[in-house]
């Protein structure tokens, strides 16, 4: 074989061995296990749950074990294309600016610090051109991300970090018999130990004990957890009285994960893990997972 043959022979052999070293775009799914969220995917993923909601088109937080979840919006056409050196001369870092988006409406997972790094600004930023007193906010409320943005008419205000929805009323002599009764009923469980998922006086978890105690109270509701119940028919509640709920988030998870029965006094009756006890909201550890106070909206 002529030497010229042998030479262009390689050459090929080359070029092709380079093409089959090119990098393959790594998968941009996952597959959900026991015990995941969106809101936990979305973190360990470091997107948002919104963005995996667009990208799988969901309609809701529902997921469900083995389903396959589209975590990136890389696109694979370009994997493994080498980029053109650059030719510009680097300069030196600078802090990014701020981004000027006139407001953001929270989504589920949201926190005020995740949305504080999300749009630049600062968490105290954020408190001040809202109002807020606390770190507690709520999904669908719209919050200002500058000193001069205005909400849009027609849209949910910022407010104190409080839903929109929300009352300082007191309820009427027939809620308040119900709520006494409750809260008798509540007083007989203290002692009563912690079981998961339990909704009887054998054992009682959080939300177990409201459903418990207020259907033996009077008041007909479904067994839910305490999220549900908090994004479900309650009402926030401006001036809190006994017998309302008192919410706690981040406790064994992410979001509203606790519940109890206010009892006025900044004590509250709740199933924790110790089982059913009184506790105070002013606690080192309580005052710092408080979210707020809601009343069922049939209360009246």
């Amino acid at each position: 074989m002529k030497k010229s043959k042998k030479l262009r022979i390689l050459a090929l052999s080359t070029i092709a061995t380079s093409f089959l070293a090119l990098p393959t775009a790594e998968a941009a799914t996952y597959t959900v296990q026991k015990g995941d969220t969106l809101s936990k995917i979305a973190q360990n993923h470091q997107v948002t749950v919104q963005d995996i909601k667009s990208w799988n088109k969901l309609k809701n937080d529902m997921i469900y074990v083995a389903q396959k979840l589209e975590v990136s919006k890389t696109s694979t056409n370009e994997a493994g294309k080498p980029s053109n050196p650059s030719t510009t001369k680097p300069t030196t870092p600078t802090t990014p600016p701020k981004q000027t988006t006139a407001s953001h409406t929270v989504v589920k997972g949201d926190t005020l610090s995740k949305i504080a790094k999300q749009y630049n600004v600062t968490l105290k930023d954020i408190k001040e051109w809202n109002g807020l007193t606390t770190d507690a906010i709520y999904v669908g409320q719209v919050l200002k991300l500058s000193s001069t943005a205005t909400i849009p008419e027609g849209d949910k205000s910022s407010g104190a970090g409080t839903p929109s929805k929300e009352t300082s009323k007191d309820p009427s002599a027939n809620g308040q018999a119900i709520y006494k009764k409750t809260i008798d009923v509540a007083n007989t469980l203290v002692g009563t130990p912690y079981v998961y998922g339990g909704n009887t006086p054998e054992g009682l978890d959080c939300s177990g004990f409201i459903y418990y105690a207020f259907n033996q109270g009077g008041l007909k509701i479904g067994r839910d957890s305490s999220e549900g119940y908090f994004y479900g028919n309650t009402t926030q509640v401006t001036n809190p009285i006994a017998g309302d709920l008192v919410f706690f988030e981040n406790t064994y998870k992410d979001g509203i994960s606790h519940m109890g029965i206010y009892l006025g006094n900044n004590k509250f009756i709740h199933s924790g893990s110790d089982g059913v006890e009184v506790s105070d909201v002013t606690n080192s550890y309580w005052s710092t997972k408080l979210v707020g106070y809601k009343r069922f909206d049939a209360i009246k």
